[in-house]
């Protein structure tokens, strides 16, 4: 009976001690109305022991008609490692409910992006449940890498316990609940927190003891993407997975450059419709001089994607200024009939008109005249017919050009679009360059996004890699791009030791939204299948899982 009043708030007893008070001044006679204060008092009494029931010591949850249980709980993080970590989780709370008397609950609970992971332990005996919560602590955080382990606080503890309640439990070992249905109502709070109703989803997170989706926002799609792993690690697959479902998503339309034609495979193996332009035909082919632009902009394009020395740039700008050509062929025209003050203007000459040359014999239909495309779906420009390696790059780079000189000199405001790049380091490998830095700096302020993925991220620009705000990281051999990866995007040294060992479609990911670096699994997961709707479905009742294999004894 002490050990009840000393555990129950001082209002609470304050209270008590009034009511006590005043029934010691009523014994003695000093107070008129006796009987009605007899019968208050005791009613008062009766509520404060029911109010002091609810708010002292263990909560106490009914589990059978027989018998009272008490309740822990403590919540779980882990914050670095593989997936493994949380394997060693589970693992350990398996053991434990199977030479335990106790009774384990493992329970996710996810409110839009954020979710919080509970181990609850149910006991009969409030000595047992404190020393295996103990040994529990122990255990967890000596031997799972990375793990963070804390107490709930009363306010949750007794949320939990009120929800435990009602699932009206009778049996022993360990139960899983799994979180895809729950939601109803919030039981804890996660705030802040954002829905994923319209987000894209891009696997799943791999940090936490309970696997949960990573999706990324509008807002991280905006900031341009850069996408980095080396042959074999899921790269490809991961850019086009964005793709589909940047356009599914937010139904911003994207043109993919299709290096390999890689992308085009992939699509059609998973039936995901697109439009494919091949450049060669005339599908989609441009005519980099009829771009309204000023001749400084023409040029810097010219010298980044045909490599031209500065005299060679200066020939070029020479022609250009003297003749006004309106195609390629037009262009080679002018430079022939430029006058050579020197021998020095000849050898100039004849190297300018041998790259040139590079773009208009074998691969000038992709340069005879502009066809546009059609930006209403996914768009997969074919890269892989044209097959002069410097007529490829070119064409990527007029493309880019063409895209950010008209709607950075249209009046009207233009509907968002995504360019996608894959072996991006074939088309911006090389010294920084005007063009480049200001296409990566100002063309999202004209709807224009951009996602790129390389295997070779040492190859790239640093101007590129620090104006990608979402950057994911897949498996990278080379300590070259380790190191550069490593230092732009601040990784820790947990995180930097096992770049080299992802496997393939897992990765690092750091976004606006989540600006903390997260390992992921990137999931190839089928819009119809149910594992894809499960888990975006979170305002169904709360459902106990009872067929996953291992989790309920």
């Amino acid at each position: 009976m002490w050990s009840i009043i000393d555990n129950a708030p001082l209002a609470l007893r304050l209270s008590l001690a009034i009511i006590a008070v005043l029934l010691v001044l009523y014994s003695l006679g000093f107070l008129e109305f006796r009987l009605l204060l007899l019968s208050g008092s005791i009613l008062l009494l009766l509520i404060f022991l029911f109010i002091g029931l609810r708010e002292f010591g263990f909560p106490r949850v009914n589990l059978s008609s027989s018998s009272e249980s008490y309740f822990r709980a403590l919540e779980v993080e882990i914050r670095s490692g593989k997936s493994g970590a949380a394997g060693e989780l589970s693992k350990i709370i398996s053991d434990r409910a199977t030479k335990t008397s106790t009774r384990y609950i493992l329970l996710s609970i996810l409110e839009g992006e954020l979710r919080r992971s509970f181990i609850i332990l149910v006991s009969e005996d409030s000595k047992k449940i404190n020393v295996e919560a103990e040994v529990l602590k122990t255990l967890l955080t000596s031997l799972v890498d990375g793990i963070r382990v804390s107490e709930v606080n009363y306010e949750e503890l007794r949320v939990l316990a009120d929800w435990v309640l009602k699932l009206n439990l009778h049996s022993k070992g360990l139960l899983f609940i799994s979180d895809k249905t729950l939601g109803e109502r919030q039981l804890i709070n996660t705030s802040p927190a954002s829905s994923v109703e319209n987000n894209l989803i891009l696997g799943e997170a791999l940090d936490n003891p309970m696997p949960k989706p990573y999706t990324l926002t509008l807002r991280d799609i905006e900031g341009h993407i850069g996408i980095f792993g080396s042959t074999g690690s899921g790269k490809s697959t991961t850019l086009s997975i964005i793709v589909e479902r940047v356009w599914r998503n937010f139904k911003i339309p994207v043109i993919l450059l299709d290096w390999t034609g890689e992308h085009v495979v992939l699509f059609k193996t998973r039936g995901i419709q697109f439009k494919e332009y091949n450049p060669m035909d005339g599908g989609a082919s441009i005519n980099p001089l009829d771009i309204e632009s000023d001749i400084d902009y023409i040029v810097s394009v010219m010298v980044k994607a045909l490599s031209l020395s500065p005299p060679q740039a200066y020939m070029l700008m020479r022609a250009l200024e003297s003749f006004k050509p309106r195609s390629l062929r037009e262009l080679e025209e002018s430079i022939a009939a430029l006058t050579e003050e020197s021998k020095w203007d000849k050898e100039v000459k004849r190297a300018l008109l041998r790259k040139i040359s590079m773009l208009t014999r074998g691969s000038y239909n992709a340069f005879k005249e502009t066809k546009s495309i059609e930006l209403n779906s996914i768009s997969i420009v074919r890269l892989d017919y044209i097959k002069n390696i410097l007529a490829k790059k070119s064409y990527a780079l007029f493309l880019l050009a063409r895209m950010f000189m008209e709607r950075s000199s249209s009046n009207e405001s233009e509907p968002r679009i995504l360019i996608a790049i894959d072996e991006a380091h074939n088309i911006f490998s090389g010294e920084e360059s005007h063009f480049i830095e200001q296409l990566f700096s100002e063309c999202r302020k004209y709807g224009v996004i951009l996602a790129i993925a390389t295997q070779s991220p040492a190859s790239i620009p640093n101007g590129i890699l620090l104006n990608t705000n979402t950057k994911i990281i897949h498996a990278l051999r080379s300590s070259r791009d380790k190191t550069i990866i490593s230092e732009t995007m601040s990784l820790k040294r947990e995180y930097v030791d096992i770049i080299d060992k992802l496997g393939s479609g897992e990765a690092i990911i750091q976004a606006p939204s989540n600006p903390e670096p997260t390992l992921i699994q990137v999931q190839l997961v089928d819009e119809s299948s149910s594992e894809f709707n499960n888990i975006r479905v979170y305002r169904e009742p709360v459902n106990i899982d009872t067929s996953i294999p291992g989790f309920y004894s």
